[in-house]
Parts: C-alpha cells; sequence; structure tokens
C-alpha cells in the first residue's frame, strides 16, 4: 500500500487523544451519520433567518445532490486529531482550516498543507496562508481542496457531534477560492464522518446572505 492509498483508507491515526475523543462521543451515543444536537436560538429575526439558510445547506449535504458524506478517513482523521491534540475538542471546542495543495514530483503525488487553526473557535484569517498559496500556485502547485472541522456540539447537557456539512459563510469562502485560487473540493468533518464537495457544487449550497 502507497502512502496516498493509506491517506485514503479507513486507517485511523494511532493516537491516544483521538481515541479517546471518540470513546467520549461513542459513550454519548454521538456516533451518528446525521448528528443530533441543540437547536439555536436565534436573538432576532437577521439571525432566524442565516439559521434557515443552515438548515438548507445541511439538507442538501444529506441529499447526495452536492457531494458524498462517508467515514473520516485517514488524512482528514489525522488533520483533526492534530487539533484535537492541541486543544481538547471534548473540552475545548475548537475549529480549523487547512488548505491542502498537490503536485506531480518525479511520478508521485506530493502534498502540501497549510494548517490554521488557535484557541478560540474559530481560526484567525491572519493565518489561513493564502498569500503563501497563491505563490505555490504559480510555482506548479493546485489547489486541491481545504479541510475545515466542526467541533462538538451539545444535545441535553451531553456532546454531539458538528454537522459535515459546509455552514453559510464557509460557503462564501469556498466560492471565493475556487473563482479567485482554482479550488478544486472542499471537506468539512467532525471526526467521525466527512463530506467531500467538488467545487462544481460550491454554487447550490447557500451563502451567508
Amino acid at each position: 500500500m502507497t502512502e496516498s492509498d493509506i491517506l485514503s483508507s479507513a486507517v485511523l491515526p494511532e493516537d491516544s487523544a483521538l481515541a479517546e475523543y471518540r470513546r467520549v462521543i461513542e459513550l454519548a451515543g454521538a456516533d451518528l451519520a446525521r448528528p443530533v444536537a441543540d437547536k439555536p436560538q436565534p436573538r432576532n429575526e437577521s439571525e432566524r433567518l442565516v439559521w434557515i439558510r443552515e438548515e438548507q445547506n445541511v439538507e442538501l449535504a444529506y441529499s447526495g445532490r452536492a457531494g458524498h458524506i462517508r467515514p473520516v478517513q485517514c488524512l482528514d482523521a489525522l488533520l483533526f486529531a492534530y487539533q484535537n491534540a492541541r486543544y481538547s475538542q471534548i473540552a475545548r471546542p475548537t475549529e480549523f482550516i487547512a488548505s491542502i495543495l498537490r503536485k506531480r514530483v518525479d511520478g508521485q503525488t506530493v502534498l502540501k498543507l497549510y494548517f490554521a487553526a488557535g484557541g478560540t473557535m474559530f481560526p484567525p484569517k491572519d493565518f489561513y496562508g493564502f498569500d503563501e498559496i497563491e505563490q505555490d500556485l504559480a510555482a506548479g502547485w493546485e489547489f486541491w481542496t481545504v479541510l475545515h472541522n466542526h467541533t462538538v456540539q451539545r444535545n441535553k447537557g451531553e456532546p454531539a457531534l458538528g454537522v459535515p456539512a459546509p455552514s453559510t459563510s464557509d460557503v462564501d469562502l469556498l466560492r471565493n477560492l475556487a473563482k479567485e485560487m482554482g479550488l478544486q473540493s472542499a471537506w468539512v468533518t467532525n471526526g467521525f464522518f466527512t463530506i467531500e464537495i467538488p467545487a462544481r457544487a460550491f454554487k447550490h449550497y447557500l451563502g451567508r446572505h
């Protein structure tokens, strides 16, 4: 089995923190392909309308018409585990965004990663690495995918998985990256399940407005 085969296989990293994360989720009965979590409580009409759009994106993701949801594989599990080791997704839920480039070198596919995350819920945009990625694209790399996680939620006081579907804010970013930088696909993971969305399907999802 080649390295690329391993990365796309069901083999999970031997990582004690990832194993503990999965154990806690499983004990809570929350290892569901379609997560169940507390409904958001919009503060005003504007927020209510945004959440309606969020729900429509989830429905589309699970319809299979704009990407497909699968069990987590080695590569997405590895990056999820990396952030989980830095900040426990059970104790301190956070999100990350990883840009993954690829290039053929001497007959082999080489990957290059830019990983943006921090100790707060959302990754700081100053560290997304898009300026550096533009230089890589000019040097012959291709913008294969963006991997983003939707972290732990709550369900009646118990942990629940984030939903593997793009949020309205995600959609706005992904469309821009596809248009400006040739992004080919996007993945959203919760450490158990991941959706893969080809760039041609971004148009079917709803953005923030």
